[in-house]
């Protein structure tokens, strides 16, 4: 299967052990954006920032499964979940899953009915990987 995992800067070791734990497993990853430098400032690296945008993008709809690690707020995470629930509406993928307490964020489509909501990373591999 081919996943895409992302999330806020404060949780980018959670997600470079996800990518590490998926691989792992015999999987791959659509785009692993963890292994690559920095494109902050922006303005400062356009080029770069470019890039990275149209791989996230095309990283997000090309997954079977995309992970979220969510958090209330998150400008670049909420575009990589938009494009990954337009993908699910409307062509059936990547299921999409989202780890944290949905009841705790703030962001209105956390509860779009395409995610689904997990403790952790294990709870997701366990059902994914059957």
């Amino acid at each position: 299967m081919k996943f895409y995992v992302t999330g806020r800067s404060n949780n980018y070791p959670r997600v470079e052990e996800a990518f590490q734990r998926i691989k792992e497993l015999g999987h791959e990853a659509t785009f692993e954006w963890t292994t690559l430098p920095m494109a902050k400032p922006y303005n400062e690296n356009q080029e770069r920032a470019t890039e990275y945008a149209v791989l996230g993008i095309k990283g997000a709809v090309d997954a079977d499964v995309y992970i979220i690690f969510a958090d209330k707020d998150g400008n670049g995470v909420f575009t990589e979940l938009g494009a990954a629930l337009a993908s699910n509406v409307l062509k059936g993928t990547p299921h999409v899953y989202a780890i944290g307490e949905d009841n705790k964020n703030s962001a209105m489509f956390h509860y779009h009915p395409a995610i689904n909501w997990r403790n952790s990373l294990d709870e997701v591999l366990e059902e994914v990987c059957k």
